[in-house]
């Protein structure tokens, strides 16, 4: 069937296509990705206006290449995409197509870290939580690179970042700030098929000296005893405490723990989902699985609820207070009067105690009460033997120090306890955690 001219529009038989004007001597033919003729006068007319933009702004070839996406868009995203591209060519804010169809640093970071590159690419761009990726991305990385094109990212970029970080930095957050920006552009070399390779070597991330590993604080038996005793500090936030340091989770997977993963009646929870991408459970201590049946209660807890919400991004202010202003903000263990200076302590050779030390605790703990490795990776998730003897020597103080175990956490907490007695007077408490769940629940 012959062709049907229709001003620059011409109507064939299976669609249609338009003739752009892109330089003096040059006038392709563009497939339209429209469904009817108005659609493809529209979309013709809009051609011509991004091309009589851009001309004498970039070179006929990049210019065809950012009307040939405007022409093969078939969704308003597409479409409003390579009018972006267009407007960055005649602003002169770039001559490339190449850097004016890619997304910027922060917005291409933005669909890593809120799932959208793993529900694309599930086989390749792993589920995780990327709480503190985007705490890096907001705080560090974004305002460095200023609107940056991925495109247009090189290595000087990154350099002069490491150079602009604030110097009280400790060794680890900077190197965690070089690996979050790196792992951003290698996702825009694929899947996101943006740039052709990363322009930041492994050679050149930062590396960790012996002496950026500073001593951590933990909390002894009547520290954890007064913080999960005082009234003063809410019953979740003690909570989370006394579940920290009694079971080792991550403060992530608590976040996300839900009713449906705790099997109250045996005593026992499953993780899933996890940091490491390896599903684990175990037997819950039994002063943990009679806790958690009475918050049940007093929740009415249903599967698909999180067990205890928590503001985890600010947990460690919670925890310790404002180490500048302790009288206006002093923190839990303040106000439950704990008050152990090497726990606020920040120097060169130690770091004041955060939610995640509780983790710690437990490792500590259990290490000095004689349980064996694979007890303790059942628990947390620890990949090698090398991150559990991290905690040896501080076990082996614990033990000389003979401070034995955490107390119950259902004796610790007083809105707890009081209903234990109840419960206690009436049919007296077991070792089986099975028994002591259904007596809580009953």
């Amino acid at each position: 069937m012959p062709t049907k001219p229709t001003g620059s529009v011409i109507v064939h038989s299976n669609g249609y296509s338009a003739r752009v004007r892109i330089g003096p001597n040059e006038r392709p033919c563009f497939v339209l990705a429209v469904a009817s003729e108005s659609d493809a006068e529209v979309r013709a007319a809009l051609l011509s206006r991004l091309t009589a933009a851009m001309r004498g702004k970039a070179t006929p070839a990049d210019i065809k290449t950012i009307v040939e996406a405007a022409a093969s868009a078939r969704t308003e995203k597409g479409l409003a995409s390579a009018r972006e591209a267009a407007a960055a060519i005649a602003s002169g804010e770039t001559t490339k197509a190449a850097s004016a169809l890619a997304p910027s640093f922060a917005a291409f970071a933005q669909t890593w870290t809120n799932g959208t590159l793993h529900r694309q690419y599930p086989d390749h761009v792993r589920a995780k939580d990327s709480t503190r990726d985007e705490e890096v991305l907001r705080r560090y990385i974004n305002p460095a690179l200023d609107g940056k094109r991925v495109s247009d990212i090189a290595l000087e970029d990154a350099e002069r970042l490491m150079r602009t970080l604030p110097a009280e930095l400790a060794p680890r957050t900077r190197k965690l700030i070089a690996q979050c920006m790196r792992k951003v552009l290698s996702l825009a070399v694929y899947p996101g098929r943006h740039i052709a390779s990363n322009p930041i070597p492994r050679e050149w991330m930062p590396k960790i000296p012996r002496s950026a590993n500073r001593a951590k604080g933990y909390l002894f038996p009547s520290e954890d005893a007064q913080l999960l005793g005082c009234a003063l500090v809410p019953l979740q936030r003690r909570l989370v405490y006394g579940i920290l340091a009694r079971e080792g989770l991550r403060t992530s997977e608590l976040e996300r723990l839900r009713w449906r993963d705790v099997d109250l009646e045996h005593g026992r929870v499953r993780l899933d989902e996890n940091k490491t991408d390896d599903p684990r459970a175990w037997a819950l201590s039994p002063d943990v699985v009679r806790t958690l049946a009475w918050w049940k209660g007093q929740t009415s807890g249903e599967d698909s609820d999180v067990v205890v919400r928590f503001d985890r991004a600010n947990a460690a202010w919670w925890l310790r207070g404002d180490q500048k202003d302790p009288k206006k903000h002093p923190g839990d263990l303040r106000r439950a009067g704990v008050t152990r200076p090497e726990l606020f302590e920040r120097s060169p050779s130690r770091q004041p105690i955060r939610v995640h030390d509780l983790r710690a605790t437990f490792v500590t703990v259990a290490l000095a009460n004689g349980k064996t490795e694979a007890w303790v990776t059942d628990r947390t998730g620890h990949k090698s033997s090398q991150m559990v003897a991290l905690y040896a020597r501080q076990a082996r103080q614990w033990s000389e120090l003979n401070l034995g175990e955490l107390g119950p956490l259902d004796a610790l907490l007083p809105e707890v306890s009081g209903h234990r007695v109840a419960i206690d007077s009436r049919r007296g408490w077991d070792s089986n955690p099975r028994m002591t769940v259904l007596q809580t629940v009953a």
